[in-house]
């Protein structure tokens, strides 16, 4: 990648850091850390959830959630051709001060046929006597041995992971200067759900490259082109009930077992309703008929489930998450029927109408999932 950068006539600075950044009418001006001065037409800031950037756009608001994730590559596994996505053994437990619940995830390393990486995360609301990282990592390395049949004795330790992931509610991040992008984890273009934002990355990378070389050919980087390119999504913003679910409540009115059975349930019903169904969600995708099909399916044959649903989620969160839903059905109709009827008249348009046109018919595309392919061979795919 590096060469192919070096060789398109990129230049990489190593060892540098940024001091500020101004913004101006025809530029964008870098001050370095050892008084070098660079200047740009456009910025993109790919610096993740604790851009400097982002920071000062957010004002140092409080996360809505937060992802904390330990775990490890080692080398001795001798059952190693199977993987995990959510698997979960156990109800919630108290670590510290706080209540959470475990999931794992776990998955053949490339790095050789006996390397595995095994992942325990949780959700949690920021709060003061959150869990630590280090408290995670004690129990990581008490349960991850029965988590895979196996002892650390036999395990040679590569490589040791652990991260912190906040999540906000008004995500994706609209651009607030001209001539400044986020882009990345650092736009909160990532599922509250997932990880981080490389997945989400790869999937939104085609509709970002086109749209950030267009802003530049026609000069659309003031504030408001940008943020186009960062619009709101539904699907995403549904995300934000799946994460409130599996997160732990220390006073909770709710079996321990509740997120266990709950997702259970979820994943039965999408198993019942086959590949186009399931195979979405595992990919952080989420679908109007999908969720349609899946809640319906629940409701049906769980109905003794959903009290503790509203208990566990409560009414504010559940309301504004129906006018998520709402938006998610008018995005997959726009994209489905309003797209194809404009999409060839966008040539004819003036360059700004142009413009803005692409971005809200990829706006109601991504924002419904509908970027999301399933092949005939029952391979995910993803259109670039």
């Amino acid at each position: 990648m590096r060469d192919r950068f070096n060789s398109l006539g990129g230049i990489i600075f190593e060892d540098c850091s940024v001091s500020r950044i101004c913004t101006y009418d025809d530029a964008a001006v870098l001050q370095l850390a050892d008084g070098k001065i660079l200047s740009s037409r456009l910025i993109i800031d790919a610096m993740g959830n604790f851009s400097p950037v982002v920071k000062q756009i957010r004002r140092g608001r409080k996360p809505d959630g937060v992802c904390l994730v330990v775990g490890s590559c080692c080398r001795g596994f001798k059952d190693n051709s199977t993987s995990d996505v959510i698997f979960s053994s156990a109800s919630v437990k108290s670590v510290g001060m706080s209540s959470v619940q475990y999931f794992w995830e776990a998955f053949p390393a490339g790095s050789g046929p006996l390397d595995r990486t095994t992942y325990m995360f949780t959700y949690v609301d920021p709060q003061p006597g959150c869990p630590k990282l280090e408290e995670l990592l004690e129990d990581y390395w008490d349960l991850m041995p029965k988590y895979q049949g196996t002892s650390l004795d036999n395990l040679d330790i590569l490589r040791v992971i652990y991260g912190i992931f906040p999540t906000y509610r008004e995500s994706p991040l609209p651009a607030a200067f001209d001539r400044v992008l986020q882009f990345g984890d650092a736009s909160g273009v990532q599922s509250p759900v997932s990880f981080g934002g490389f997945g989400s990355l790869t999937r939104h990378l085609g509709r970002l490259t086109m749209g950030i070389n267009e802003a530049i050919d026609s000069n659309f980087l003031d504030a408001k082109s940008l943020s186009l390119l960062n619009p709101y999504m539904p699907n995403l913003s549904a995300s934000w009930l799946f994460q409130r679910a599996m997160s732990a409540k220390k006073q909770s009115n709710v079996s321990p077992n509740f997120i266990n059975e709950l997702l259970y349930a979820n994943f039965e019903s999408m198993q019942k309703l086959g590949d186009p169904v399931l195979r979405p969600f595992l990919q952080d995708v989420i679908q109007f008929g999908p969720l349609v099909k899946t809640l319906g399916l629940v409701m049906l044959n769980r109905p003794q489930i959903i009290p503790s649903i509203f208990k566990q989620v409560g009414i504010p969160v559940l309301l504004e998450w129906s006018g998520h839903f709402f938006m998610l059905g008018c995005y997959t109709f726009l994209s489905t029927f309003f797209d194809p009827a404009i999409r060839p008249l966008l040539n004819t348009f003036p360059a700004k109408m142009k413009y803005e046109w692409r971005r809200r018919l990829d706006a109601w595309k991504y924002g419904a999932g509908l970027d999301y392919k399933l092949s005939n061979l029952g391979k995910d795919s993803r259109e670039e």
